[in-house]
């Protein structure tokens, strides 16, 4: 036990020298802590008259008339929540609070049974919002489930402690799939007496029925809403821009995200975004996996996110190394079921950075590049450690299958033409990377590639190593994938197959012979929205299931 305390302290730290750069997003201040007043109490105990009302109206009656009394239930426990959440932040709602109005008096209680996954305590949550007032930006991938009580969500600020304290929450905060269901104690008829409520906030991934007296019924439940905030392109979407140019301002922000609380038995399907894009993207597919009650118990989907302007090798190693942060966080002791079967699908050079988690290249990465040994490079012997790291690695083992879509395995000619090259020259290096290029540009230029050589600073850009004409994919294509993988390709226009591209990489890039199966789309490059994608993906995690 004390071996896996000492872990955890360890990866909080690595992850915290890594959040220490800058972040596009502002922190969220937590809200302040209030103390309700006599007369928000005294409103919120008449909504409780009307939540009592339903509860008692459900168990009598006529189904019409139990139906009428379930809806009265809900609209009251849906103002009420909105209201005490209006005038005090969950995190500070107290256990046995009373409220009482002129006629009838309750005492709300809030404690969760320990231990288990299927309730969320409030002093956990800074924010409670209605599901159904979330908007859906999805393409028809609404996901509900009729049943018992209030979906809503339960919002994590993200501030230098829940950062601290969970060092994977995505950088606009949590957002977690929750059903409020209100339970109410037989009213005893005393008016000194407060009638006894107990608030539990289920966790609608892990539960699926609850149960209202002696009735088991279905827990009503909104997988979308959730998923909708936590991808928000409002929030997500200026990581596109100033990660491409300004890479240095995003690597605080520089990591796998987790979108639910993390579940040893899930597998985690970690979705990777290409060039000048954000995690947004994957709304559809992630509705789509919460929607499938198979998929949605079996998988908890994670992102990882990174400024697009650095090269592949660079940014792989910083997936590796956040990979190795989330395994030694979560899983210390390396047994959980779920995190040992990890799924990576990638779209463009997200998909390179997918398969350098799985491969074993030895020295045909380090040899495409320089033609010197590490230890004949006129560098610092830190930097010959950082370059022997990012092109020297052994396979992320929890890494068990890849999907890549629209991926330019060998490149594309597209990072080459002129105006890509002028549009590459706005990059701004990080300080370090930069100071790397300039060593090995001025002093080592007998040990450099002829192509890198030629280049300069351009082959260390993203889009630079995006180039069919960069000599990185001469030793990554001498690599077997020791993996299932899968391809998804776009084929834009008319051309046959075997000359078409999806408008930026050509089918001889994207396509690899051993692919576990290629799946050809009629779309352009960015395409991860489409639903003949999503339905792609869905299918291969299923297969994956089996």
């Amino acid at each position: 036990m004390r071996g896996r305390c000492v872990t955890h302290l360890l990866v909080l730290a690595a992850c915290g020298a890594l959040t220490s750069c800058h972040s596009v997003l502002r922190m969220e201040l937590p809200r302040a802590e209030t103390v309700l007043s006599s007369g928000e109490k005294r409103r919120m105990a008449a909504l409780l008259e009307e939540v009592a009302a339903g509860w008692d109206g459900m168990h009598h009656g006529k189904a019409s008339a139990r139906r009428a009394a379930e809806d009265r239930y809900e609209r009251a426990l849906a103002r009420f929540l909105r209201e005490w959440d209006a005038h005090q932040s969950p995190r500070y709602w107290q256990n046995g609070t009373v409220f009482a109005s002129r006629s009838q008096t309750f005492q709300v209680g809030l404690s969760t049974q320990p231990g288990l996954r299927r309730e969320v305590k409030p002093a956990q949550i800074d924010e409670l919002m209605l599901a159904s007032r979330t908007r859906s930006h999805g393409e028809d991938t609404l996901s509900e489930r009729p049943g018992v009580g209030v979906p809503v969500v339960g919002h994590i600020y993200r501030n230098d402690t829940t950062r601290r304290e969970q060092p994977f929450l995505p950088p606009n905060g949590g957002n977690l799939t929750l059903t409020a269901v209100m339970e109410l104690a037989e009213d005893d008829g005393d008016p000194a007496t407060p009638r006894s409520c107990r608030l539990r906030l289920h966790d609608a991934l892990n539960v699926d029925t609850v149960k209202v007296r002696q009735d088991e019924r279905l827990l009503a439940a909104n997988f979308t809403a959730a998923k909708d905030r936590a991808l928000s392109k409002k929030s997500l979407g200026l990581f596109s821009w100033v990660g491409l140019f300004y890479p240095e301002r995003t690597l605080g922000d520089c990591r796998l995200c987790c979108m639910d609380a993390y579940d040893p038995r899930r597998i985690p399907v970690v979705f990777v975004h290409g060039l000048m894009s954000d995690p947004h993207i994957w709304l559809n597919a992630v509705n789509a996996i919460s929607s499938d009650p198979e998929l949605r118990a079996r998988y908890q989907p994670w992102y990882f996110l990174y400024p697009t302007g650095m090269g592949v090798p660079q940014t792989s190693a910083r997936l590796r190394a956040s990979l190795q942060q989330a395994r030694d966080y979560f899983d210390p002791d390396h047994n959980d079921p779920g995190m040992s079967r990890m799924v990576l699908v990638g779209h463009s050079m997200g998909g390179l950075l997918s398969r350098m988690q799985a491969i074993d290249p030895g020295d045909r990465l380090w040899n495409a590049i320089f033609t010197k040994p590490q230890e004949q490079l006129n560098v610092s012997p830190a930097l010959q450690e950082r370059l022997a790291s990012t092109l020297k690695f052994k396979p992320r083992p929890e890494v068990k299958r890849l999907v890549f879509i629209t991926t330019p395995q060998r490149g594309s000619d597209l990072a080459g033409i002129n105006l890509v090259r002028r549009l590459a020259s706005l990059i701004r290096l990080p300080v370090d990377t930069l100071l790397m290029s300039k060593q090995l540009l001025t002093g080592n230029t007998d040990a450099l590639s002829p192509q890198i050589r030629d280049w300069g600073f351009f082959a260390f850009l993203s889009i630079g190593t995006l180039s069919n004409k960069h000599p990185f994919y001469q030793g990554l294509n001498e690599v077997p994938i020791p993996v299932p993988y899968h391809s998804v390709i776009g084929q834009f226009g008319h051309k046959p197959l075997l000359q078409s591209s999806d408008g930026a990489v050509p089918y001889w890039s994207a396509h690899l012979d051993g692919a576990d199966s290629e799946k050809i789309v009629p779309c352009w490059h960015g395409c991860v929205e489409r639903p003949e994608v999503v339905q792609e993906v869905t299918r291969i995690l299923r297969e994956h299931l089996r």
